[in-house]
């Protein structure tokens, strides 16, 4: 083992393989950056080895320039960009072409230069919600005889059944098989929901190996500028397979219906976005518009003149598990979520929180529970207390900064075992 030891909690030395970082505006980005940004708050020395800026359109973000290899410092944190072929999240096939190619263009630089990216670490973390980030970070750690922690933002081959694809697929079984070994090649594994525990577990992975650190947010309640009578429905996000965005429209128009003054707003990039645009062009939907993704700080507008914030999934028990960033996003900012999706840990914490309305039924029973909750004449005031339950809920169990306190408290205990096995 060719680490240090540690000496506290504050002073391990990570490399976190992570292909999204910002600017790239995407949950898992947001995270990468959020915790490396409090570790080095708390006195860490963090290097994350990541792509080159351009998700999801697929071009490279204005001011870079692609190279196999280069440094930049955000916030304190040592930031080392790897090249990739860039293409747009628009389908399955592009986004493979995308993670293979940072795969491949990363491995080289291990091999190639690897006096560049160090290897006085404590600790080597990969983030997979795709595979190439955690395989490049096992490949790291191996080469390197150091300690490997895995963290599974979600669980693909669940993900891949959830949104169509058949359990006894190849493509399904091989996903299986690449990321149950990250798993049990790590000295610990990392997970976000208690779903995402169970299916590894029930997978053959040690549950003793495997720890629950959720997504988090600050509390930065929005101070509305708008002074309309409309209601503001707001979808804020990726428009995916699994998020199943055209479906919402019709939910909004039941409300339209209702006789309530009414807007939609969607704003983002992905799959199903030509779905959403097709189904505007109708002229069905003559409240909803749609908007091109954008950096978060410009989307902070938006929030502003939100009175509940849209988040969907496919109505797939596949997704149980599943807890998307967008619900605590929201919370964060006191707006209620309506969630439309299936039973599950979304629909629990929406539920237990009281701090927005969970539709997991049909289509016809989604719609009267709709109907019934706006037809109350009160309903502007039950939105505002749900939104102060949200911040409650937020301040309460999903804080940033304690769970990245929490993260690298597992992170130091992995870099202690490997030292003390290493003895």
């Amino acid at each position: 083992m060719q680490s240090p030891k540690v000496r506290d909690r504050g002073s391990l030395s990570i490399l976190y393989f992570s292909q999204f970082y910002p600017p790239e505006n995407i949950a898992s980005a947001f995270r990468a950056d959020e915790h490396s940004r409090a570790w080095v708050e708390d006195g860490s020395d963090v290097t994350v080895f990541t792509g080159w800026p351009n998700y999801p359109t697929g071009s490279v973000f204005p001011g870079y320039k692609v190279e196999m290899l280069a440094e930049e410092r955000r916030y304190g944190v040592r930031v080392l960009r790897s090249k990739l072929v860039a293409k747009p999240n628009t389908n399955i096939a592009r986004r493979i072409m995308n993670g293979m190619s940072f795969l491949v263009c990363g491995a080289i630089n291990i091999v190639l230069n690897g006096k560049r990216i160090g290897k006085n670490y404590d600790i080597v973390l990969a983030s997979s919600g795709t595979v190439f980030a955690g395989c490049l970070g096992l490949l790291y750690a191996k080469t390197h005889d150091l300690p490997f922690v895995i963290e599974f933002r979600d669980i693909t081959f669940e993900q891949m059944v959830a949104t169509g694809t058949s359990e006894d697929s190849w493509k399904v079984k091989i996903m299986r098989t690449i990321e149950l070994y990250l798993a049990r090649s790590s000295a610990h594994v990392v997970v976000l929901t208690k779903g995402f525990k169970r299916l590894l577990c029930e997978s053959g992975v040690d549950g003793n190996s495997v720890s629950v650190v959720p997504n988090g947010a600050d509390a930065a309640v929005c101070a509305s500028s708008d002074v309309s009578d409309e209601l503001v429905l707001g979808y804020y996000g990726t428009m995916g397979i699994s998020q199943d965005v055209p479906r919402t429209l019709k939910y909004a128009e039941a409300v339209k219906r209702l006789g309530i003054p009414l807007r939609y707003v969607i704003v983002g990039e992905g799959a199903t976005r030509s779905d959403v645009e097709k189904a505007i062009a109708t002229n069905e939907y003559p409240f909803a518009r749609l908007l091109r993704g954008m950096p978060k700080k410009e989307l902070e507008h938006y929030y502003q003149v939100t009175d509940v914030c849209v988040v969907s999934l496919q109505p797939s028990a596949s997704f149980n598990a599943t807890l998307p960033s967008k619900i605590l996003e929201s919370f964060a900012r006191g707006i209620p979520v309506l969630f439309i999706g299936p039973e599950g840990e979304a629909a629990e914490l929406v539920r237990e929180s009281g701090a927005g309305i969970a539709l997991t039924g049909s289509d016809e029973e989604n719609i009267a529970t709709l109907r019934i909750f706006f037809s109350n004449p009160d309903y502007r005031d039950e939105l505002r207390a749900m939104g102060d339950r949200a911040v409650r809920t937020i301040e309460c169990r999903f804080s940033r900064k304690k769970l990245a306190s929490q993260m690298l408290d597992i992170l130091k205990s992995a870099a202690d075992r490997g030292n003390r096995h290493d003895d």
